[in-house]
């Protein structure tokens, strides 16, 4: 039996706890929270649904603050998980559309990774932590994977591998292909190198078109992706998804997906983020040894890489460099200044929780003028 660290039960966290209970791996599942009664909800209500499957899985609620290291790091050593997943993020992207249309347009149209201190602070110190420990879990970071993982790469802390964006994508251009050409979804097949940016730019206001990818659509193993408008493909595909944060759902279902091809050795050809600290997301196959790029012979990986870098300049980030230091657009850096006060052209990896908490403070401070 295979040992899982789970640390955040917000939406993903919670759903992924769902659907590993009733799964048939027979996974031991450590789940941590800042708020221990919260985590212990999330797991009383994933065991007692599973329990209408005949399943009765090992899960265990426990209370983690990963910005106390020094207890995270004795944490792992003492239970010694085969995997660790991140599920947690100070700030929550849909936060700023309770705000007037207008402002929160603004706002969104900085990019998410304007708000990257607080999507990477808690994961870095989670990593940090692993490292510490001195053991070498699987570690699957959910959060902005895309933005962070790289971050975490160039300061040595990179994760296995991250879920979502390209991982939401991916099987949603199956979908849309199939359902134009009316087949069977499972005679489709995709290749796709893309970033963040192309999952919230047909959902969130304000972003802008042109980010690079690469689309390969075969059917039947033939290659027919001269038949389609990849751009027009791209977008629709997104817009199947509802508005909202429904897709959750996915989110989690790609995290339990990825955990399952490095836990059990699947040899798994998939879609996602942030492999070994790479930034957006490419086709990679997972087994134990961990995550691997796999390319078709159109495009080369530095081609791949440099593709994702250019989108992540409409995300918000103009560069992250060899240290770790991240350098905002000045777009970015323009709406997040007038908007909220939030003044901060660049910052250091280790900067991010102090830069976090400034961008919540000011956050807060803003919505308390229109959210009751």
């Amino acid at each position: 039996m295979g040992k899982v660290l789970l640390v955040g039960t917000g939406d993903v966290g919670k759903h992924l706890l769902e659907f590993a209970a009733r799964d048939p791996s027979n996974l031991e599942w450590i789940v941590g929270d800042v708020d221990e009664e919260r985590a212990r909800w999330a797991c009383n209500n994933a065991e007692i649904g599973a329990a209408h499957h005949g399943k009765h899985p090992k899960i265990k609620a426990i209370q983690i603050d990963l910005f106390d290291g020094e207890r995270t790091t004795e944490l792992i050593q003492k239970e010694k998980p085969d995997a660790i997943i991140n599920c947690t993020v100070l700030h929550t992207w849909h936060l700023i559309s309770q705000l007037p249309d207008a402002l929160y347009s603004k706002i969104s149209s900085a990019g998410l990774g304007a708000w990257l201190p607080c999507q990477l602070a808690l994961g870095l110190n989670l990593a940090k932590s692993i490292q510490d420990s001195g053991s070498s879990p699987y570690f699957i970071n959910t959060s902005l994977s895309c933005l962070t993982n790289p971050v975490m790469g160039k300061v040595g802390l990179a994760p296995t591998i991250g879920i979502g964006n390209v991982d939401l994508i991916a099987p949603a251009v199956l979908t849309y292909v199939a359902q134009q050409k009316r087949i069977d979804r499972s005679r489709v097949e995709t290749i796709q190198v893309c970033h963040h940016q192309h999952w919230v730019f047909p959902r969130e206001a304000g972003y802008q078109p042109g980010a690079p990818y690469f689309l390969k659509i075969l059917i039947d193993d033939e290659d027919v992706t001269s038949e389609f408008d990849t751009d027009e493909v791209m977008f629709e595909s997104v817009k199947l998804y509802a508005p909202g944060i429904g897709f959750t759902t996915v989110s989690a279902s790609s995290a339990l997906k990825n955990l399952k091809a490095l836990l059990f050795d699947q040899n798994l050809r998939t879609h996602s983020p942030g492999p070994n600290g790479l930034p957006g997301g490419y086709p990679v196959l997972l087994n134990a040894k961990g995550a691997e790029v796999v390319l078709p012979l159109e495009i080369t990986l530095d081609e791949a890489i440099k593709m994702n870098e250019q989108s992540g300049k409409l995300d918000s980030i103009e560069e992250i460099k060899d240290d770790g230091t991240v350098i905002f657009t000045d777009y970015a850096y323009e709406i997040m200044k007038d908007t909220l006060g939030f003044d901060c052209r660049s910052f250091s990896a280790w900067e991010s929780k102090e830069l976090a908490f400034e961008q919540m403070a000011c956050f807060k401070q803003l919505a308390e003028k229109y959210i009751n």
